[in-house]
Order: C-alpha cells, then sequence, then structure tokens
C-alpha cells in the first residue's frame, strides 16, 4: 500500500517531469535544432555538464538522444525513449528483480534520488551520499537513541543496506546473523574504547551453551540495528554494572524470562535454583546491592549449562566460577565471591556459610513465620 510520504515522493517527481516538459513545449516554437550540433551551447541546457559528477550520455551533449527523441528534427519538442524507470533499465540494468525492494525503486522513481544529468554528488545523486539522503523519508528521530550504532554514526548505511533491492527484508546486504557477522567477527573496541569478544567465535563454538535466540541467529531479538536509549543497542534496558537495586523494568532479561522467579523469596515451582523453598535467583538479585544476570550468566554463549560463565568482568580484575556443578534436584557453585556452597530443591543443604538473614515464610505449607534453610 503507498503511504502518503510515497504519494508525495511521486507527485514531486510527476510535478518536475511536468514544469520540464511545458519548457520544452514554450522554447519549441521559437528555437529548432541543427543536427549533429550539440545541445550544451551558450544558447540552450548552458548550465548541464558543470557539476562534479556528469551522466556519461549527458557528458558534451550529443548523446542525448540516448534518453531523448525528437519527434520533429526542426522543433525543440523531445519525448523520453521510454517512460520512468524503464529507462535507466535500458543502461543501467533492473533493480525490481529480487524480493524486497526499496519503495523509490518500486515505483520506478529512479530520479527521486539521482538526477538524470549531473550532481555534485556520486552517482549523480541528488543528496550527498549520507544518512541525510535517506533522511529525506525515513524518520531522522529514529536513529537519535543514546547509543548509536558504528555504521550509523558513520552514515554507512550502505555498508548494511543495498539502496535498491535485495533478497532480504529491510534490503539489507545479508541476512542476520552474517550481516552482523561482516564486522562483528573480529574483537572490537565500543565507544568508550573498551574491547569486546567476537561474538562470531562464540556463536561458531558450538561446545558452548548458548542462549537460545543467539544460538539461532536472532540477533534483532535482543539488539536495534540502528540506535536505542540502552547499554549496548539493547531494544529494552539492562543494567550496565555489576550490581544494582532490583527493579523488573531493569531487565531486558524479563522480555522472555519470568520475572516471578526472581520476586518471591521462597518458592517451590517458580525456578528450579533453589535449596529446599528457599529461592536462590531472589536471594542474589532482588536486594539493594543485588548482582545483575550477568554476574552468573553470559548473554551469548558459556562454557558451562544455564550459561554459566567461567569468568566476569569486575572492575579491573576477573570474578571466577570454577566449581560449578549440576545434578537432579540442584547443584554446588564455587564463586570467587563465597566458598564452595550447595543446594538442592528436594532435600535442603546445611551449609556453613555466614549469610543475612533469610526472607520470607516457608513455601511448603508450614504455619505461617517458621522457616526451611
Amino acid at each position: 500500500m503507498t503511504t502518503l510520504k510515497q504519494l508525495f515522493v511521486s507527485l514531486t517527481v510527476l510535478w518536475s517531469v511536468t514544469a520540464a516538459v511545458q519548457a520544452a513545449a514554450a522554447a519549441g516554437s521559437e528555437l529548432s535544432l541543427t543536427p549533429g550540433e550539440s545541445c550544451m551551447s551558450a544558447a540552450c541546457h548552458a548550465d548541464l555538464g558543470k557539476k562534479k559528477y556528469v551522466h556519461l550520455v549527458a557528458a558534451d551533449g550529443t548523446a542525448c538522444i540516448t534518453c531523448h527523441q525528437a519527434p520533429d528534427p526542426t522543433r525543440h519538442s523531445f519525448k523520453l525513449m521510454a517512460e520512468g524507470g524503464e529507462l535507466c533499465e535500458t543502461c543501467h540494468g533492473v533493480k525490481t528483480d529480487k524480493q524486497h525492494k526499496h519503495v523509490p525503486v518500486a515505483l520506478r522513481l529512479c530520479t527521486f534520488c539521482h538526477d538524470p544529468h549531473q550532481a555534485d554528488h556520486p552517482n549523480q545523486l541528488r543528496f550527498p551520499p549520507t544518512a541525510e539522503l535517506c533522511f529525506n523519508c525515513h524518520d531522522k528521530n529514529a536513529f537519535k537513541g543514546t547509543v548509536v550504532h558504528g555504521p550509523v554514526g558513520e552514515d554507512q548505511c550502505l555498508k548494511c543496506h543495498d539502496p535498491h533491492t535485495s533478497e532480504h527484508p529491510k534490503q539489507t546486504r545479508a541476512a542476520v546473523p552474517d550481516l552482523c557477522f561482516g564486522c562483528h567477527d573480529k574483537s572490537q573496541k565500543d565507544a568508550r574504547g573498551k574491547r569486546l569478544p567476537s561474538p562470531k567465535r562464540t556463536f561458531d563454538n558450538k561446545e558452548l551453551t548458548h542462549h537460545l535466540p543467539f544460538g539461532e541467529g536472532q540477533c534483532l531479538t535482543c539488539h536495534d540495528p540502528h540506535s536505542s536509549p540502552n547499554h549496548r543497542l539493547l531494544k529494552s534496558p539492562y543494567p550496565e554494572s555489576f550490581y544494582t537495586s532490583y527493579s523488573s523494568d531493569k531487565y531486558i532479561c524479563f522480555s522472555c524470562h519470568d520475572e516471578k522467579a526472581f520476586r518471591e523469596p521462597r518458592t517451590t515451582s517458580a525456578t528450579g535454583f533453589r535449596n529446599g523453598n528457599l529461592n536462590l535467583h531472589y536471594r542474589h538479585v532482588n536486594r539493594k546491592k543485588g548482582r545483575t544476570c550477568r554476574a552468573c550468566h553470559h548473554h551469548h554463549g558459556a562454557e558451562n549449562t544455564k550459561l554459566i560463565r567461567k569468568n566476569v568482568p569486575f572492575g579491573d580484575r576477573y570474578i571466577t566460577i570454577e566449581d560449578f556443578e549440576l545434578t537432579e534436584t540442584g547443584g554446588k557453585c564455587g564463586p570467587t565471591c563465597h566458598p564452595v556452597v550447595r543446594y538442592d530443591r528436594s532435600e535442603a543443604v546445611q551449609n556453613t556459610l555466614k549469610v543475612t538473614p533469610r526472607q520470607g515464610d516457608d513455601a511448603t505449607g508450614a504455619p505461617p513465620g517458621s522457616k526451611s534453610n
């Protein structure tokens, strides 16, 4: 369906073509053509061929008949050899042969972006070959997030998108994740100079446990490819810090994972990570100085099951999780943070570990106020 903006574009181009035809018709009664004479002379079309980038067939005014036809050589009256994009395709080939087409291309409005004679910009573009060209139609405000994807910030829209047609949605030059791995196949620095590992190396390592959307190559489930108000171009918030006070609206993770697992101090069903009915997810996260998800889990892939990472950046050093094991009903964990502790959801384990008082009433049906480990 044609949008209002597309209709405006069509009317704009139609108006410009109509104006040109009317001008030619008006001149027809006053001028005549001499065979072989250049169309670009002091008397006629003197402004053409002057800009930096000139269409090859408009270079000297002697090849105008490539595109223009003069039914009567004695009259200054012309018509195009073909209409719209069909004329351009005579030399430049078909640009509408793939499934996903840029709207101006689909409507054969080549001259909305390109000047057929000359321009100050490469490929006879009417506007600079930067994002400003795209913003003639696309909403500029959609690309102004706090965090901006590198190619967007550098006006490199065409690094990811084909301006004409593509086999992929949004005219991307490749399918996700291959499109992303065109750049993210190696370690890079972020805007703050922090060195980031290669996601592709994690993706290709099939010995790792992969986060489900990442393992399926669905980068755009979590990330916005243009800009975002959130850390790492995430579509929803996620804390940058290792510690933070708990709030459910801080975590993109709850777009998929049930927040209930982090809301109840004691449970027998909301999570399998518990000691008896003591909810160990709540215990780690839901507090004034709670650990963020990254303290234990990797967002892309990790050596351990449940995406439990072996180390996590902590300031200028790393916290390690060297002793981790899962059993049918629990497991054990021995990070830098505390000695090895065991937990079992069927039969609570007594650990000799000094901790703050446990919260919540017993979740097994015992009288209110009673506690279990």
